[in-house]
């Protein structure tokens, strides 16, 4: 598990956040730090795997990170699903093992939030024309129809499961997380949101 000041300590990005807003400064901290943790993931270990288990292993490893990166600098755990410490088990300084048996029939994760609405960061594994691929996605509850919530999403990410790579995953993501640290700080979606829409493809509801 997570323990000490390293998740919620006061930190220089997250006294900044605990102001109430996001500087220039902390953007690029952020970012920064976003891509040091994604180039921190031990792909040697799973180059080896067949291409549906690499892309799983390698967005595992991705999300344990996002999520670690927003608690130590906003102090805000947010959900994952599956939990984070069924996937993994944190070592310290962004080092995660992932569990043996954690992602078995996981083909999809999430890390969700409630910032005025519902919305959430996906990654899956899917097939298309045979071929398995995966991709990343922000989806935000736009309406609610029949007392069911109705999400749109936009594409961050979507590569052939052979060909995923967090370093591409990492430069097309990485711009976002201060709008995510936004959306935390303003408790509003509407900076993340507003991002995704002007940056990402809309792949519909």
């Amino acid at each position: 598990m997570v323990w000490g000041s390293e998740i919620g300590g006061e930190s220089p990005v997250r006294l900044k956040y605990l102001m109430g807003y996001i500087s220039y400064e902390m953007s690029q901290d952020l970012e920064r730090h976003f891509k040091g943790d994604m180039d921190a993931i031990p792909s040697a270990t799973i180059d080896g795997m067949e291409a549906p288990a690499r892309a799983r292993s390698l967005i595992a490893h991705a999300f344990l990170r996002v999520w670690t990166r927003l608690a130590i600098d906003t102090g805000q755990k947010l959900e994952m699903l599956p939990s984070q410490y069924r996937i993994g088990t944190y070592k310290g300084k962004m080092n995660w093992l992932l569990n043996e048996g954690g992602l078995d029939d996981v083909d999809r994760l999430e890390i969700s939030g409630s910032h005025g609405s519902d919305y959430s960061l996906v990654g899956e594994v899917y097939e298309l024309e045979g071929v398995a691929r995966a991709r990343i996605l922000f989806s935000f509850q736009e309406d609610e129809i029949g007392g069911k919530p109705v999400f749109v999403s936009y594409l961050v990410y979507d590569e052939s499961a052979k060909d995923f790579d967090n370093a591409a995953l990492a430069a097309a993501m990485a711009p976002s997380m201060s709008k995510w640290a936004d959306t935390i700080a303003k408790k509003n979606v509407d900076p993340l949101w507003t991002y995704s829409k002007e940056n990402y493809e809309c792949v519909g509801v």
